[in-house]
């Protein structure tokens, strides 16, 4: 068994692990590898110097008359540097002209940032850091105040937004007194056609101009910064590493957003080291996940060190696909509700599909996850000549690695991609606080389950977490909160000292989430502190473990399960897999023809599926306090609600499913009663 992370001698103390480093480096550094790039301008100025003629900011045509895309048009890594000194300056001069009294953190200023991923968005923000400022993603992903809230809170003078955010901004100017300056991606002669444009004309762009004066608010599109600049260039202020890149606000799952202020020091340390795990060289990579976050970003960065073309999504989800057919990416960086749904979808059609197909399917499948398992070769001359390459084709046939993040992805996903596209999965942690870099599994390692390991120059180690049940002494595998101490770790949240002396331990950032140490040196998540709750047992349950292990049953498609201090069982809120489910409600309602409404409000269908979910529950090992002690079957899957109960990063918000959810959860909690039960009763 090949260890992959190296065991500093000596370093346990008192309810504290020792130490794990990343094997390869267990000095705890980078080495000397690319240790010239110290901020995000350098880092822009070494992909202009390995690729100044390459393809590096595309966006797809766009065909007003029919509302269709067409292929990437691209900006060269030189016509962007171009337009970064244009930009750049004149950025300088609105500044100084319409916002001198703008404030910010220390002598750096903001740069608001409002808008669906596109290459403007990446073009301002190196335009804002040749300058020494740093952006403020803004975005609406918790309540319609969200973007209000960030505008003040960070003291934003002067946004960069698409046009359809410049109305609901005009509307709101009066909660909002920080912003002097807005400066509109588009076009506001309307002469450059869009997606965002078509619900805009020449005559309500010219309306939003007298609005603005109205106002008091100084109204530009980027073209007009653009020849501001190019009349009267300045010289760039470049950052230093101690200075700020970007503030992110958390995703916002458990309340009010934090401004998590990010270092260039702390984004390069990451980037560099993420790039040292996988070293990826000359990437596709579909920006999709929200600029706003630094997840993408960091993904952007990690890449340029080794070349990369970065095309944007279009902006309509639905239509993700349709990007990855034009773009054929050779990476994809995603969260496991994406990676899910395009799993779903393949799936049904090859391993999943009746008849020749899914026994074709399925016998290839197999065959493919025994010689990855013995050779660690993704590819089979047969089977992919067969049928593999067909499915691989579905997403651009050149992609060699799937990245995802910020949850577990289930195995099974993860062994499906590796044989139906022959390109390797990895999984990594990270969080806002430490600019989305932490652990990232090797692409050696052909194994599932696990985050992976430390990213070079990242030091980790366990803090027990005895009222949780996780111990530094737990055996095989020690438990407990995961601890981070690197460069990567963020500044301060802005305006909060307090929270942000809570959430480190020293030099140690204490990321309140719970993880294992295998034996083979790679972590496994297990869950979210925030996510445990004690019921009236006595019995610490983790309702995010508890999804993950319900959810894989063949009749669920995911669930919300919730517990309380006052029960003695959990309850959830549960989508069925329709597919599975239908006919088997059918059956037992005896109705061979009800829809899945009347099948999920049936009092059978919910009394059989609660007891097929606790025989589930003893099978996988869960103990009585982890059984469901009641269900409500909902039709709509959660996603489809819109009502607010994910995030823009399409987390789970439990608090905002707990109050949608209430009335049901109260009816649940009646059922179950709040007598206090034994594990010998």
């Amino acid at each position: 068994m090949t260890m992959q992370t190296f065991k500093v001698p000596s370093s346990e103390v008192p309810g504290y692990s020792a130490i794990y480093r990343n094997s390869l480096f267990k000095d705890g550094t980078h080495g000397g590898e690319f240790a010239h790039i110290t901020t995000a301008y350098e880092l822009f100025q070494h992909h202009l110097a390995i690729a100044p003629k390459s393809e590096f900011l595309g966006t797809r045509q766009f065909n007003p008359a029919d509302g269709s895309f067409g292929a990437y048009e691209w900006l060269t890594t030189t016509d962007a540097a171009e337009y970064v000194e244009d930009f750049g300056s004149g950025l300088d001069h609105v500044f100084a002209k319409y916002a001198p009294d703008a404030k910010g953190y220390g002598t750096q200023q903001p740069l608001g940032m409002y808008a669906n991923n596109r290459y403007e968005w990446s073009l301002a923000e190196f335009s804002a850091i040749r300058s020494r400022r740093y952006t403020v993603g803004i975005c609406d992903s918790v309540n319609v105040g969200s973007a209000d809230y960030i505008i003040n809170h960070a003291e934003i003078s002067v946004v960069v937004c698409s046009i359809d955010k410049i109305p609901r901004m005009f509307d709101r100017m009066s909660i909002t007194p920080s912003l002097r300056v807005v400066i509109c991606m588009d076009r506001l002669d309307c002469s450059r056609p869009n997606p965002v444009m078509q619900a805009f004309c020449a005559e309500s762009a010219a309306a939003l101009r007298k609005r603005a004066v109205e106002l008091g608010i100084t109204l530009l599109d980027m073209d007009e910064v653009l020849e501001m600049g190019r009349a009267t260039p300045t010289t760039a202020c470049p950052p230093t590493p101690s200075d700020i890149c970007t503030m992110c606000y958390t995703s916002g799952t458990t309340g009010v957003n934090k401004g998590v202020l990010l270092t260039h020091q702390g984004l390069i340390h990451g980037s560099r080291s993420c790039h040292l795990s996988l070293r990826l060289s000359d990437t596709t990579h579909l920006s999709l996940i929200p600029l706003a976050h630094c997840m993408d970003r960091y993904a952007t960065y990690t890449f340029m060190y080794g070349g990369v073309r970065v095309g944007y999504a279009n902006g309509d989800r639905a239509l993700i696909a349709d990007d990855i057919q034009a773009l054929r990416p050779t990476v994809l960086v995603g969260f496991p509700l994406l990676l899910n749904g395009i799993y779903e979808s393949m799936s049904k059609a090859t391993i999943g599909a009746k008849g020749v197909t899914g026994a074709l399917s399925r016998m290839a499948y197999r065959s493919k996850k025994k010689r990855l398992a013995s050779t660690g070769n993704l590819s089979h001359g047969l089977w992919d000549r067969v049928l593999f390459n067909k499915v691989a084709a579905k997403l651009g046939g050149r992609l060699k690695t799937i990245i995802s993040g910020a949850m577990n992805l289930n195995p099974e996903v993860i062994n499906f991609f590796r044989a139906a596209l022959s390109c390797n999965v990895v999984q990594g942690y990270g969080q806002t606080e430490t600019g989305a870099a932490g652990t990232i599994q090797r692409l050696d390692d052909f194994t599932s389950g696990h985050i992976g390991v430390p990213n070079p120059g990242n030091d980790i180690r366990l803090r027990s977490k005895p009222d949780f049940g996780y111990l530094v002494t737990d055996s095989p595998c020690p438990r407990g909160e995961l601890m981070i101490r690197s460069k990567s770790v963020f500044a301060e949240y802005l305006g909060e000292p307090e929270k942000t002396r809570e959430s480190m331990d020293g030099e140690w950032l204490a990321t309140g989430d719970v993880v294992q140490i295998n034996p083979t040196g790679t972590i496994t998540f297990v869950s979210r502190m925030k996510n445990h709750v004690k019921i009236n047992t006595g019995y610490c349950v983790s309702s995010e473990r508890l999804e993950n292990i319900y959810s894989q049953h063949p009749l669920v498609h995911s669930l919300y399960v919730d517990g309380h201090q006052d029960y003695n069982k959990v309850v959830a809120i549960l989508v069925p897999d329709a597919a599975e489910f239908v006919p088997w409600a059918r059956t037992v309602a005896s109705s061979p023809a009800a829809p899945l409404e009347e099948l999920c409000a049936n009092a059978k269908v919910v009394q059989d599926l609660t007891e097929l979910l606790r025989i589930y529950s003893a099978s996988v090992g869960l103990s009585i306090g982890e059984q469901l002690g009641a269900i409500y079957i909902e039709p709509t899957p959660f996603r489809e609600k819109n009502c607010g109960l994910y995030t823009a990063l399409l987390k789970f918000k439990r608090q905002a499913a707990a109050k949608y959810y209430a009335e049901q959860l109260q009816k649940l909690y009646t059922e179950v009663g709040g007598l206090f039960v034994t594990s010998n009763s």
